[in-house]
């Protein structure tokens, strides 16, 4: 199931945007559409959903009038649930700079919706719907007999097995993960355009690398990764080349 959340506390606007919405979702199978007047009542929806079942694809309008902000709301989201799509709707051009310092995907004017939103939207649901379909089966590390889980590759950060290791550990931003697997063969199983073998014993998920200073690569969460001068030169050109495509990609949604 798809799921696309409308954040706006505006009946009128909510139908607006709903009806706009409907026009480009109807084309996708499975696709499931929730309104919230508030970023408080998702918070409550969210608490009864499975990790990275919450929501999708977010439309949140920055001027809500009641509890947090549209903004604040959009950076509770890239904290707590990072990697879904995320598009700030305003009546208001001077939000613009702070809304890509969230790092929404994109910002719309409710004056041009009705042009910029279809579009937008399109892309959107085909990049997290291929996103949907992308994940493992894993069991949580401190409670190996508990059933699987289902972690999408967007939610890892870094996997890492120790040498003469039977496992590979995950981190990821929900917790850590184990799978009794070689590098080498998972390596087959994720996507090679998002994910690099950056030695012999760990895999970095380039969409969650942060920074990189000297010979350490800064990843999300905390977690860090120093390599040698030549493992870090290629991790180098592959971080630089996949935020080229993802760059590029971009531009198509503006």
């Amino acid at each position: 199931m798809f799921k696309i959340i409308i954040v706006d506390d505006d009946k009128w606007m909510q139908d607006m945007i709903r009806d706009k919405i409907k026009e480009t979702a109807d084309a996708f199978l499975n696709t499931q559409l929730l309104v919230f007047s508030s970023g408080e009542a998702f918070l409550e929806y969210a608490k009864t959903q499975e990790y990275g079942e919450e929501g999708d694809i977010f439309f949140v309008d920055i001027e809500l009038g009641n509890g947090m902000t549209g903004l604040e709301f959009g950076r509770l989201l890239r904290k707590t649930y990072p990697n879904r799509g995320l598009v700030f709707l305003t009546s208001h051009t001077e939000f613009a700079l702070e809304s890509y310092e969230i790092e929404a995907d994109q910002y719309i004017l409710k004056e041009t919706m009705d042009e910029r939103l279809p579009h937008i939207l399109e892309k959107l649901m085909r990049r997290m719907g291929a996103e949907k379909n992308e994940y493992l089966m894993l069991k949580r590390q401190d409670e190996p007999e508990e059933k699987e889980q289902k972690v999408y590759f967007r939610e890892i950060i870094t996997v890492h097995k120790k040498k003469m290791g039977k496992y590979a550990e995950y981190a990821t931003f929900h917790g850590n993960f184990k799978e009794r697997i070689p590098l080498s063969e998972l390596m087959k199983k994720l996507d090679s355009n998002e994910f690099f073998l950056a030695d012999r014993s760990n895999i970095i998920n380039l969409r969650n690398v942060q920074s990189i200073k000297g010979n350490t690569i800064y990843m999300e969460e905390g977690h860090e990764l120093e390599l040698n001068q030549y493992r870090i030169d290629a991790a180098k050109k592959k971080i630089e080349a996949y935020w080229r495509e993802r760059e590029w990609d971009d531009k198509f949604m503006e």
